[in-house]
């Protein structure tokens, strides 16, 4: 019994200890889905070592980037993940526009948010006329949930808001939450740029 804890305890300290942050962008082959990094590996084969890393991996598209908890095997060009802490997703990155004003998404931690009526955005949706207003800045993480739904947490200068977003063919489908109660406090319909009518 002594000798089986005292396996257990070094194989479990041995992943302890190699376990580090593993980030990069996804690639998909066949049925494989792959790191790309800029390493002596042009990219490592992913294996999963959780469902829930299984099924946030599944949700991915190339070009989405994670942040992970896992261990690089540079002799086999594997990632063993864990679990995925955070994503960027190149989806939704861009101009964003619904009735209460224009979203946009710059890179996979900053956004702004140009409020507006909906008759403003429709006389400006093909110019620049939504940044003559003053935005409020964001800085933003997204993380897997369950289900088609993604987690955001959205932060200004004042608070931290939490929110989850669903993207379907046209639109994305933004709720954003009470702190304090985990109510909806609004949802958005989010329409590409070009698209409201």
């Amino acid at each position: 019994m002594r000798v089986l804890l005292f396996v257990l305890t070094s194989v479990f300290s041995t992943w302890a200890v190699a376990v580090q942050p593993v980030a990069g962008f996804i690639e998909r082959k066949g049925q494989d889905i792959y790191l790309q990094a800029n390493d002596d590996c042009p990219s490592y084969r992913i294996e999963t070592k959780s469902t829930d890393a299984q099924v946030a991996l599944e949700k991915l598209s190339p070009g989405d980037h994670i942040t992970a908890t896992g261990i690089y095997d540079k002799d086999t060009c594997q990632a063993s993940i864990e679990s995925v802490d955070y994503v960027g997703l190149k989806r939704m990155l861009g101009t964003w526009i619904s009735r209460q004003g224009v979203i946009s998404v710059h890179d996979f931690k900053t956004l702004s948010f140009y409020p507006g009526s909906n008759t403003d955005l429709k006389a400006s949706r093909n110019s620049d006329d939504f940044q003559t207003v003053k935005p409020v800045d964001y800085k933003y993480s997204v993380t897997p949930s369950d289900g088609k739904e993604w987690v955001l947490f959205l932060s200004d200068l004042e608070s931290t808001t939490f929110a989850t977003i669903q993207f379907s063919k046209e639109i994305a489908i933004m709720k954003i939450y009470d702190t304090d109660n985990g109510n909806v406090t609004k949802t958005l319909i989010l329409t590409r740029r070009g698209n409201l009518k």
